[in-house]
């Protein structure tokens, strides 16, 4: 006679143990593993930004000058303009050719200037994973609002004057920004300078920084490794992905503006979410913000850095002391 023996079941009390436990380990790995990525992702964006000031040094070695600040907002690259004053395009435009995207900034040269348009549309909706910081955003295309056209036919408010962006009216943007010195442009006599206030700075000895309005910075006075070069902006983190905000409303191809250019005369910010800190820089970083200073150097910052260490940092030819032991090691 074959015995046979019953398998004993699981109680629901058992299962909701067992259930329970799974829930309270998970719950504990979930951050760890949240924390693993970010760690990543600040890796990667300093990564960027060290291909960035490689980029630049490049530039410098070969042409003698920091990039310049291009003519402003209404203003994309143009390959038949050079790398000096006459380029209306700043730093992300000028640094291509030093970043192994010589095809990307050479897009529309010795074209008609119907067609240099076109392409130059289509070289500003192109993106580019390392001007983008991946704990902010993705490197794709997103919405240009302000080249959409109007009711009466016409352009949108703030279209670029050089190019044209055909359909869909997409641009791509940057999460970095050079150092436009320790002073805010909307406080300083800038511009005006003849007919077309794009083309000119009123006061270009009152701009300490690298890059600025038709700017072209030969010199250090303060030392490289004293002075910053490009670094992380702050950006509304309610409107990453819309184009709404005047300070990341625009592309990474663009002249003197809010979009490519930050100063110091405030402290860093963290990204929040209502709140547009369109001068400053920042991140989308918990834990700090990343600047490549004049000399290669990346550094992750705090947003607790001493206002005037930060403020001093940001100009080339002040003077001042900087006490090294205030700063994080690269």
């Amino acid at each position: 006679m074959t015995r046979t023996r019953n398998a004993r079941a699981f109680t629901l009390v058992e299962l909701l143990v067992v259930i329970t436990i799974i829930g309270i380990l998970i719950g504990l790995l979930m951050p760890a593993v949240q924390q693993a990525r970010e760690a990543a992702r600040r890796t990667q964006c300093k990564n960027n930004l060290k291909q960035i000031g490689d980029g630049v040094m490049g530039h410098v070695a070969k042409y003698g000058w920091y990039p310049t600040g291009g003519w402003g907002w209404g203003y994309a690259g143009d390959p038949d303009k050079g790398y000096g004053r006459g380029q209306p395009s700043g730093w992300g435009y000028n640094i291509l050719c030093f970043i192994e995207q010589e095809a990307l900034h050479d897009m529309g040269k010795g074209q008609a200037d119907a067609e240099k348009k076109r392409l130059g549309g289509l070289r500003v909706g192109t993106p580019l994973a390392i001007y983008v910081c991946p704990t902010r955003r993705k490197p794709i295309a997103y919405p240009y609002i302000h080249d959409v056209p109007s009711s009466d036919g016409g352009k949108g408010s703030s279209p670029y004057t050089n190019i044209t962006i055909g359909q869909p009216h997409v641009i791509a943007r940057t999460d970095y920004a050079i150092n436009g010195g320790t002073y805010h442009e909307g406080s300083l006599p800038y511009g005006s300078v003849g007919d077309d206030p794009y083309l000119n700075c009123a006061h270009p000895e009152l701009f300490d920084g690298i890059s600025y309005l038709r700017s072209q910075v030969e010199k250090i006075d303060d030392g490289a490794s004293n002075t910053y070069l490009v670094g992380e902006r702050c950006v509304n983190s309610d409107e990453y992905y819309t184009g709404r905000p005047p300070d990341d409303d625009q592309g990474w191809d663009l002249g003197f503006d809010w979009d490519v250019v930050r100063w110091t005369y405030a402290k860093p910010q963290r990204d929040r979410a209502g709140v547009n800190n369109s001068e400053v820089f920042g991140s989308a970083h918990a834990a700090g913000w990343h600047m490549v200073f004049c000399d290669g150097a990346v550094r992750m910052l705090s947003y607790g850095i001493d206002e005037a260490t930060h403020k001093n940092l940001g100009s080339r030819n002040d003077h001042i002391p900087i006490d090294q032991s205030k700063l994080p090691p690269p």
